[in-house]
């Protein structure tokens, strides 16, 4: 019987002190004390025996191609990686899971200009690419099982809309002699402890240790963040690390369940194919203020409104379209859609429908960072996600751009 060749690579990526992060207003760009649990790059390798695909994950806010401004951020890691395992730079996806308490890599002030950061950034480079020799030296025969379960009253949607997807999907890539990868997929930003001055994972970090330590022979956890831009825990912002560990227990309780009765109710095995598809889209920029309001800003950006500095951030991008790329990886009649940015809770649900009849997963944060994808009615009410600033980067063309891509995407699997 053919089988799937599954390996997991984890490295720690825990910062120096000296690397800042995103914290609330006036200040923006803020300083850790210390370290409550560490950060790690999760990766997956598979492979049908003929397509070979790595999925990287880290705990982080994310990776804006402007971190390394002489050359692609993504594509100097994609190169990293496949010069390390022989994979092709196009079979290779890049995400972060959106940790807020983890150093401010999406660029909102240029990261570069810290002392430190280049030698961070390029020690980053070297561990994600040692998690994709680990997981690819690692590899074993296995079987791929898919789930989905729903875990409900640990998210709500921060916004004016009422869109929320309580779906949890589980795959779980399972050998023999029952060694288990698992790969987690639920939106919820994980931001119970964001701007305070302790690095940690939040839920996420619970989440896959936690897996691992109850379900004998796991050899690892990937959560990859579903389509959260306007998804909250329900304990936002409190800074409790208790409401951490139970918001990561009723996940980790979802994936347990969902998992067991996988192995009662014999689900079907997937079939043994991978694929790796991409498309690069030019998106249109959002609207910028016009001159006088540009004089406001920059008054306000002398008297130390860090707001007003982020909002010139994004004046000086310019409105020049900004490139970005739409990636699926299908693993039997699974495809996980990468998405460049943060999407709205409505388009992952929409990416699952027209996913079908394969089980669309969306992967936000996926190949690089364009800031927020909202739907037209949101443009039309302005929120935070719209209003401009270096997290606001695409006009609400974005969209449907991603819609009408990946619908034409998936008529080559």
């Amino acid at each position: 019987m053919k089988k799937f060749i599954a390996g997991f690579g984890q490295v720690d990526i825990t910062p120096p002190l000296n690397i800042p992060y995103l914290g609330f207003y006036p200040k923006r760009h803020n300083f850790f004390k210390g370290i409550h649990d560490p950060l790690y790059v999760r990766t997956l390798y598979i492979s049908d025996g003929d397509t070979k695909a790595i999925i990287v994950c880290a705990d982080a806010i994310g990776f804006s191609n402007s971190l390394c401004p002489e050359k692609n951020f993504i594509s100097k890691m994609r190169k990293k990686i496949s010069m390390a395992t022989g994979v092709k730079e196009k079979n290779i996806m890049v995400t972060a899971n959106h940790i807020h308490s983890a150093p401010e890599t999406l660029d909102f002030r240029p990261l570069r200009k810290h002392p430190g950061a280049k030698q961070y950034l390029q020690n980053l480079l070297e561990k994600i690419s040692s998690s994709a020799e680990i997981a690819v030296k690692d590899a074993f025969p296995a079987c791929l099982m898919a789930g989905k379960g729903r875990v409900e009253n640990i998210s709500r949607n921060r916004t004016r809309d009422d869109c929320l997807d309580n779906e949890l999907i589980l795959l779980v890539f399972q050998s023999e002699d029952e060694r288990k990868i698992f790969i987690v997929n639920f939106p919820c930003h994980p931001v119970i402890v964001q701007a305070q001055d302790m690095v940690s994972a939040d839920f996420v970090g619970v989440l896959c240790k936690k897996i691992p330590e109850i379900i004998d022979r796991t050899t690892g956890c990937i959560f990859l963040q579903a389509a959260c831009g306007d998804i909250n825990p329900v304990k936002n912002a409190t800074g409790s690390f208790s409401d951490v560990y139970f918001t990561a227990m009723a996940l980790a309780g979802e994936v347990i369940k969902t998992f067991y009765q996988m192995q009662l109710t014999g689900y079907v095995l997937q079939p043994v194919d991978v694929k790796v598809i991409s498309k690069k889209v030019l998106f249109p920029s959002r609207r910028l203020p016009d001159k006088e309001e540009i004089k406001v800003l920059e008054k306000k950006a002398r008297h130390g409104d860090g707001y007003a500095e982020e909002v010139l951030w994004r004046v000086k991008e310019g409105n020049k379209p900004f490139e970005g790329e739409i990636q699926i990886i299908k693993a039997g009649n699974v495809i996980l859609v990468g998405i460049p940015g943060e999407p709205f809770a409505k388009l992952g649900k929409e990416i699952k429908k027209i996913s079908e009849p394969f089980l669309g997963i969306p992967v936000g944060y996926a190949n690089g960072y364009l800031g927020y994808i909202a739907p037209d009615k949101v443009w039309k009410t302005p929120v935070y996600e719209v209003e401009c600033g270096p997290w606001s980067k695409i006009g609400p063309e974005g969209y449907s751009l991603i819609i009408e891509n990946f619908k034409k995407l998936k008529t080559r699997i």
